[in-house]
């Protein structure tokens, strides 16, 4: 049996901030081809920044599921400049034979006030994998 990968990019290399003034990260992807193997899975690919000041690690849903985290890590200021490469592995069956919507949420902090409600981070090369179709 063959089996193909293919993979779309979400957001390329230019960072988008989610935080404060961008509460939430939405793009519409499409993963035409896709093959929803009964034991298949697929995964996103993901570089993140500045998540350094919460307690709580991001939900990731796409198509209105919930897919995995984006892990919170610590060091504060010292690694808020740093970009960490993240993955998360789901089932395909959650991926559509055409567009899908992903949608990535700001979360809050220890230090939150009315003002600055939301550890602001960084997302850039989202790309989702998937098996395609023979």
């Amino acid at each position: 049996m063959t089996v193909l990968c293919d993979f779309t990019v979400i957001q390329g290399d230019n960072a988008q901030p989610i935080g404060d003034g961008h509460e939430e990260f939405e793009r519409i992807f499409n993963t035409g081809g896709r093959n929803s193997y009964p034991d298949g899975g697929a995964f996103l690919l993901l570089n993140v920044r500045g998540l350094t000041h919460t307690d709580r690690d991001v939900d990731v849903q796409i198509n209105g599921q919930s897919v995995g985290s984006i892990r919170h890590y610590g060091g504060k200021d010292e690694t808020a400049s740093y970009w960490f490469t993240q993955m998360i592995h789901f089932p395909s069956n959650i991926l559509r034979d055409g567009d899908n919507r992903i949608e990535i949420r700001a979360v809050t902090w220890p230090g939150s006030t009315p003002d600055n409600r939301f550890d602001d981070f960084e997302l850039k090369d989202v790309i989702c994998f998937f098996k395609q179709t023979v």
